[in-house]
């Protein structure tokens, strides 16, 4: 260990020489702060007085609104916080700034994460934006792309909409939106270079990207191009923990075993002598963290602002490697049957090699804007768009997915504020989607979706949007907006928002919002529907109703407060019943969310709590749920969620060049986890569950022991670093991710979602980390 860290060390030594070096040569100055003077005001300077009198585009309105109006709890993270919190990825960058965001691992899929109480076993309940362009896959997962990327620099901010977005975005965004700002050639000039490395949990990264304005000022071009290498931590760094003791032998019986045995040898399969609660070390249990087929992931950006003209293009490659549920490794005594294909070749002696698991994918998207001036109080923005998604999930042995979908996605939006009370906006889209297309990423497969079974076919969706902001007097405004959607395989689909801003003084607002936001099915599933003879008709999308209930404070010029309680949240959910995405029922909650920000031109500390209650939950006659117990008669609390989450991010500039960072996050516990386990246990399946065919599911062994615990207490993550900027061209900075866990590793865990009763985790690696970047100009 004491050499390998001395390695790392060596790498940024040199890193560092090289860039010093490269500040010589370059002889160029750069901005006081190396950040845009807006990054810098607003980390230690701004407050929120100077802003609210400034109208702006919102990522949650269609027509511009002071910041203090905005009828959303809005969550920015400007690329200094980036660069402080030294995330590695937008799940840990999200995770650490976020209110009541929760992130999951995942032994099937990519991680998830979560808003208030609402999450699934894939991304499919929010959206993922990048400078407005909804960037999420519609065949299989949803929001997918970004999100795992340990490159980060292109990024400007980023606006993440709590709370349902289908009035302005469309069906998806039910939990929330992501809104990724890029730099462009307004927001950064010159050129900068950064590098980044890990140790423990080991990463390395080479980023660039430079800007020019055109001579006479009208627009400009940005560039920008990211390369790593992210071989993540070890099993022993980053235990994986299993809920139960794996058999050693093969003693008894095994329904569906060819004779003359009663199955495979004694010791003969990979799980073969796994105890409870012991770290994983004789499986080839993956690097925690490790990309996807150990190919660098990459991200490429080009924009040109020319006068009213917006072009960029983008693209992205990236994915994971993820751990083997143990339902595949743990024996079942009746279930063998099941798995026999994939650990043996034709006879009980030869057994496959067990391959690591990962989902992968690349991105590829191109964007043209146009902003038509009509008047001075009119205009229409125009856009067209094109997108290409490539993905691979390969799992247990198996290529479950490989396929591709192209989107050519159209736009119209025409805005007028005619300088009184009143501010409208309408506008209409077209989305077409061509499915079930080759993946460049497995050249020899035909496409794979729903096992192979789907052809290639094509989905449209048409769009009516619509706003009208209302500024009755300097106390009381009003929003009233609504969207329309038909898809293919859909009815019209109705999301409406309204809400009534109060801004009774200068220092409060008072928000409450309703709304109705859909999600569409995933397509694979829709035409699947279309197919079945004995269905064939238009499919259901899920709907959430909400009402939420907003006040914020400005205490002093220094303090800002706010809370956040969102009172009604009735989600008639679609979610994994254990053969597909249906409709499985009603998902109620309730919750509140406490914020509190100090800031001075040295300090900012900001403070959160989110509390997220499930009431009730209406289970769908014949259906089955992951998402909790309280249908089975065990418990009343979401299974994949902490019902408390805490978080705390605190800098402070020690001086003019030195800077301290720390984030605290604090996972109170799962207690809806323990309850949906407690129900497998003593129901080894439920009732009268059966195959698409009839055939009654196996009896499946549990897999979590009597007794056990440790995955259901809770989880603390700490963060510390620190970062100088001796001079005018070069910052650098040190990070250590997830001390605690040097104490004790249980402290980084990060549960998985339970979708059947497992019980088991993984812990974060505690590891450092470090990055250099000098700027020209």
């Amino acid at each position: 260990m004491t050499k390998k860290l001395l390695i790392y060390i060596w790498k940024f030594l040199v890193i560092l020489v090289l860039f010093f070096t490269s500040e010589v040569l370059a002889g160029a100055a750069v901005s006081e702060n190396n950040v845009t003077s807006e990054d810098g005001e607003e980390l230690f300077e701004m407050s929120i007085e100077q802003l609210m009198e400034v109208e702006v585009d919102s990522t949650a309105t269609l027509t511009e609104a002071k910041p203090r109006l905005v009828p959303a709890a809005v969550t920015k993270i400007t690329a200094e916080q980036i660069r402080l919190s030294g995330a590695r990825s937008l799940y840990e960058l999200l995770d650490i700034y976020v209110p009541n965001l929760q992130w999951l691992r995942h032994h099937w899929e990519a991680d998830v994460i979560g808003l208030r109480g609402i999450i699934n076993d894939r991304n499919d309940k929010l959206l993922l934006l990048v400078n407005g362009r909804n960037m999420n896959q519609r065949t299989h997962f949803g929001a997918l792309s970004e999100l795992d990327l340990v490159l980060l620099s292109d990024i400007h901010h980023i606006d993440i909409v709590r709370g349902p977005g289908s009035a302005l975005y469309g069906p998806g965004a039910v939990s929330m939106v992501i809104n990724i700002i890029t730099y462009d050639a307004d927001t950064f000039e010159g050129t900068e270079y950064t590098v980044r490395m890990g140790a423990v949990e080991e990463f390395y990264t080479g980023e660039v990207k430079h800007s020019e304005k055109f001579e006479n000022g009208d627009g400009g071009i940005f560039l920008y191009g990211g390369i790593g290498e992210y071989s993540g931590a070890t099993k022993y760094d980053a235990p994986q923990i299993y809920a139960i003791d794996f058999p050693t032998t093969s003693d008894y019986p095994w329904a569906g075993s060819p004779p003359p045995q009663h199955g495979p040898p004694a010791g003969s399969l990979p799980g073969d002598g796994i105890l409870e609660g012991e770290p994983v070390t004789h499986l080839p249990v993956n690097r925690d963290g490790e990309s996807a087929r150990n190919l660098p992931p990459l991200k490429a950006y080009a924009q040109i602002n020319k006068g009213n003209w917006d072009f960029w293009a983008r693209y992205t490659r990236g994915g994971k490697q993820f751990v083997w549920s143990a339902r595949p490794l743990f024996r079942h005594p009746a279930g063998w049957e099941e798995w026999n294909n994939m650990w043996w070749i034709n006879d009980t002696s030869t057994r496959l090699e067990v391959k690591p698991c990962f989902y992968a994918y690349q991105q590829a998207t191109g964007y043209v804007g146009y902003l038509q001036e009509i008047n001075e109080n009119t205009n229409v923005d125009y856009a067209f768009s094109y997108d290409m998604i490539d993905f691979e999930r390969f799992a247990n042995n198996t290529i479950f997915d490989a396929f591709r979908e192209d989107e050519y996605y159209g736009r119209a939006l025409l805005r007028w504020d005619p300088n009184g009370p009143h501010k409208i906006a309408v506008g209409t889209e077209v989305s077409h989607l061509e499915l079930g297309l080759n993946s460049p990423g497995w050249p020899d497969q035909n496409p794979i979706l729903q096992g192979g079974s789907m052809p290639r076919w094509s989905t449209n969706l048409y769009s009516i949007l619509g706003e009208h902001q209302w500024n009755i007097n300097d106390r009381w405004t009003t929003f009233v907006g609504a969207r329309l959607d038909d898809h293919s395989y859909t009815d019209w689909m109705f999301s409406p928002r309204a809400a009534v801003i109060h801004t009774p003084n200068i220092k409060d607002t008072w928000k409450l919002m309703w709304s109705r936001s859909v999600r569409s099915n995933f397509e694979e599933e829709m035409k699947a529907q279309a197919m079945d003879p004995n269905s064939g008709k238009n499919s259901e999308p899920e709907v959430l109703d909400s009402v939420e209930l907003r006040f914020e404070r400005q205490q002093t010029q220094n303090l800002d407060l706010a809370v956040s309680a969102f009172v009604h949240y009735n989600l008639e959910i679609i979610s994994w019943d254990g053969e597909a995405c249906v409709p499985v029922g009603t998902q109620r909650d309730y919750g509140v969310e406490l914020e509190a920000s100090y800031h001075t031109k040295r300090t900012r500390v900001a403070v959160s709590h989110g509390y997220t209650k499930l009431y009730d939950f209406h289970l769908e006659q014949g259906q089955n749920t992951y998402i909790t117990a309280e249908p089975y008669g065990i418990g009343n609390d979401l299974t994949n969620w902490s019902n408390h989450v805490t978080k705390i991010t605190a800098q402070h500039k020690l001086d003019d060049q030195w800077t301290a960072d720390a984030s605290l996050r604090v996972y109170w516990g799962y207690p809806g986890m323990k309850d949906y386990d407690e129900y497998y246990l003593i129901s080894t399946a439920t009732p009268g569950q059966t195959y698409g065919d009839g055939t009654p599911y196996p009896t499946y062994h549990p897999l979590v022991a009597q007794g056990w615990e440790r995955a259901y207490r809770g989880n603390i993550y700490l963060n510390i670093g620190l970062h100088c900027q001796p001079s005018k061209n070069v910052t650098f900075g040190i990070v250590g991710y997830n001390l605690l866990g040097i104490f004790n590793k249980d402290f980084n865990k990060r549960n998985y979602l339970t979708v059947a009763g497992e019980g088991d985790f993984r812990s974060h690696a505690a590891a450092v980390g470090a990055y250099a970047n000098i700027r020209t100009k």
